[in-house]
């Protein structure tokens, strides 16, 4: 940028070379775009006043300021300014040529440019700077970005950005020293970074980013403050890029301290007129001589402060204070209950959701600008938030303001992919080999609406469906969705018949608490029972043709689990209800409940207890239809095949199903000692059920048998870049003769 003064003043008012001029009027030219009246309101230069040379030069540096101008020069001559100037170009367009890694609507996001904006130079060397940054923050440090101006009529230009994106600069090597309790790769596993490897083509956790190796400083802090190290800290963490600048080698020095027990855990209670100290003392999550977790503290500081605002202390505050004996490595901790200061939330900012859109996130938080500052709810927030499946990384910090009565909240998450394009191969002795399909997107445009299309082929069964889900429906907490299904079903091995069934459903549902939700649905289906063999149980015959059921139903749902993605801890329970006969054929009232427990046994390792039962009773004095009775098996009964155990017709074998049923399940989920983040885990699991006699039950002409079943088996649960593979293998060892088994599953999808 070029720019010069002259300054001419002529006349007896000279007196000195700082003395004035009048000012009689001003003179500008070189104006296209902007109008003379602009660059009077810059200039602050009014005829008749006594206008100095620091004058003149003050009014040069401001119209340069402005960052309109490429070119300023003022001349007086005779009471007269003469202002010149050279308007900067307009920004056409901005390309980027060569990009293959980022695409070029990430890019647009990240430069200040943009189109029908002021061209400078400045601004031009600031987006190149932009680029190579974030091609740095995505693992490629010899990325060169050049940018080239493109002059077009009217003073405009294009800008193109010429990208040389390079290759990724991986990490080869993360050195971790002074640890002694624990292996490098017990602590390179706890890492977010990872080192370079074949099987992490797919992913990007082994390109160095100088943000996640202090987010990983932060794991390890926490790793280990819940073995029991409260002294632990990260003395250093550096990155070095080889001599041949090929990858890097991260260094992280750590000092792991002593481990210490809980002391006595004691409760300080300073609220007027608060009588529950006894209940709150049941809400500590660990005694004197365990480890010390910090985990264990976060809990109960949460339960503690959900129960006090719970009697209508809004500004309550609970604070662990921890008194450390060195010589016994006890760390007794006090909680300290007191009104807390008023401060409240002023902002809440929300980075790096480059897809998801804003209120997607917000409507996720149990606390809102303007409320009380509540560290227990932002932590159940930041669950929420890291419950949609939406982030690969979610980070929530506060921000104290000037007002010391206020405090941001900052959030910064990390997108990832949320669609799913699945495919699904699996074998058994009854259905033979299956085809299953489909497309699935969780967060359709960013809104957090769901879409899927599911097709299913096998040699016994055919299923289409396709559901559109609204978890907000017109911005309330009202989930809204609609289904449409048809399902053809050949049942001839098993029962001597075929169904069709064509159908749509539409659902709504609601929070009445965190936790507690209920939804109601109503279902409009048509049943076909066809194709049966003239040798066909008579109990078959009986329910040849259309039948039309108008279903209404409900859930209502009791969420306790600590994360409905990968739950450790906690519980889950439903109860459903369905009644048939408000217009159709059929006529029944139907209840389903279902109870599941989770118990952290080690670390990765977790044990889930399930129960599950359902009876159904028809009504008007009509006997429930086969496609409404319970089959138990498959899904429900590992080891057996759907329709294997029950209630079947002497004559013809015919499978008749039950009017209830219950399961339980045990399943332990634990590693394998692979690498975390194959993602893959192996399951020991043993399940049994029971299954009722039909309504229309005849000792003489069916077989019952009461009896438990169960089976036990082993697989394979693999988070894979295809999507969940899982593997079973199921052996029954409580079975009837007549029961038909399955030992062998496997269903797998992939992620787009």
């Amino acid at each position: 940028m070029k720019g010069r003064l002259a300054l001419l003043l002529i006349g007896t008012c000279l007196a000195s070379p700082v003395s004035g001029a009048i000012l009689k009027r001003v003179s500008i030219e070189g104006t296209r775009r902007i109008e003379n009246a602009t660059v009077m309101n810059y200039l602050h230069l009014e005829p008749g006043e006594d206008v100095t040379p620091t004058d003149l030069d003050a009014a040069t540096k401001t119209l340069f300021a402005t960052g309109l101008f490429s070119d300023v020069s003022i001349d007086m001559k005779n009471g007269v300014a003469y202002i010149q100037v050279e308007e900067n170009p307009i920004v056409h367009t901005v390309y980027f040529e060569g990009n293959k890694a980022l695409d070029d609507d990430i890019l647009k996001t990240e430069v200040l440019l943009k189109s029908r904006m002021v061209y400078t130079q400045k601004k031009l060397q600031d987006d190149a700077s932009r680029l190579i940054e974030i091609y740095k923050r995505n693992g490629r440090f010899g990325a060169t970005v050049t940018p080239k101006i493109i002059q077009k009529d009217q003073n405009r230009v294009d800008i193109v950005f010429e990208i040389d994106e390079g290759e990724k600069t991986l990490v080869k090597k993360i050195n971790i020293t002074g640890n002694k309790a624990f292996s490098g790769d017990t602590l390179r596993d706890k890492m977010m970074t990872k080192e370079k490897a074949w099987y992490r083509f797919l992913s990007s956790t082994d390109t160095y980013d100088p943000d996640r190796l202090n987010y990983d400083q932060e794991l390890l802090r926490r790793f280990y403050m819940q073995q029991g190290y409260v002294d632990f800290k990260v003395t250093s963490a550096t990155a070095e890029l080889t001599p041949d600048r090929s990858g890097f080698i991260i260094s992280i020095d750590v000092d792991e301290g002593s481990r210490y027990k809980f002391g006595q855990p004691n409760i300080s209670i300073s609220l007027p007129e608060y009588h529950g100290t006894d209940k709150l003392n049941d809400l500590i999550e660990f005694k004197a001589g365990d480890y010390f977790d910090i985990t264990r503290i976060e809990k109960t500081v949460d339960a503690i402060t959900g129960e006090i605002e719970n009697e209508g202390y809004a500004f309550v505050e609970v604070t662990p204070d921890f008194q450390k004996n060195d010589e016994a490595k006890t760390v007794s901790v006090t909680f300290k209950v007191s009104e807390g200061s008023k401060v409240f939330i002023d902002k809440i900012k929300i980075t790096g959701n480059s897809r998801t859109l804003d209120k997607v996130i917000r409507r996720e938080f149990r606390i809102k600008e303007g409320d009380a500052f509540n560290a227990a709810r932002l932590r159940r927030s930041k669950q929420r938030v890291e419950d949609l499946d939406y982030f690969s990384r979610v980070d929530l910090q506060t921000q104290p303001t000037d007002d010391p009565s206020k405090a941001d909240v900052l959030l910064d998450v990390a997108e990832k992919s949320t669609g799913a394009f699945s495919i699904g191969f699996g074998w058994s002795s009854y259905d033979g080999l299956m085809f299953e399909t489909g497309i699935q997107e969780r967060n359709v445009l960013g809104t957090g609406n769901v879409i899927g299309i599911n097709a299913m082929i096998s040699q016994k069964e055919t299923q289409y469906a396709i559901g559109l889900t609204d978890p907000y429906f017109m911005d309330k907490n009202l989930l809204a969705g609609v289904d449409i299904f048809h399902t053809t079903r050949d049942n001839e091995d098993s029962s001597s018949y075929s169904y069709t069934t064509t159908g749509g459903t539409v659902r709504f549902g609601w929070d009445y608490t965190d936790r507690f939700r209920q939804s109601v649905r109503y279902t409009l289906r048509q049943d076909d029972v066809n194709d049966i063999d003239e040798d066909a149980s008579i109990y078959i015959k009986e329910q040849r043709g259309k039948n039309l059921v108008s279903l209404i139903g409900q859930e209502v749902v009791y969420d306790k689990r600590d994360s409905r993605i990968n739950p450790t801890t906690g519980y889950y329970a439903s109860l459903g209800t369905d009644i048939a006969g408000l217009g159709g054929d059929s006529k029944f009232f139907r209840i389903n409940v279902t109870g599941i427990q989770y118990f952290p046994v080690a670390e990765d390792v977790v044990l889930s207890i399930r129960g599950d039962a359902g009876r159904i009773w028809g009504l008007g004095g009509e006997n429930v239809r086969i496609n409404d009775r319970y089959f138990l098996g498959d899904v429900s009964l590992r080891g057996f095949e759907y329709g294997g155990v029950g209630a079947r017709d002497r004559a013809t074998d015919d499978a008749l199903g039950g009017a209830w049923y219950a399961t339980a399940t045990a399943e332990l989920v634990f590693p394998l000692g692979l690498p975390k983040e194959l993602g893959i885990k192996g399951k020991l699991f043993t399940d049994a059920g029971w299954i009722g006699k039909p309504d229309n039950y005849d000792r003489q002409t069916m077989i019952y048998s009461g009896k438990t079943r169960m089976a036990i088996g082993t697989g394979i649960l693999w988070q894979s870049p295809m999507g969940m593979i899982n593997l079973d293998f199921s052996y029954p060892i409580m079975k009837a003769k007549e029961d038909k088994t399955r030992v062998f599953r496997l269903n797998f999808g992939k992620g787009f």
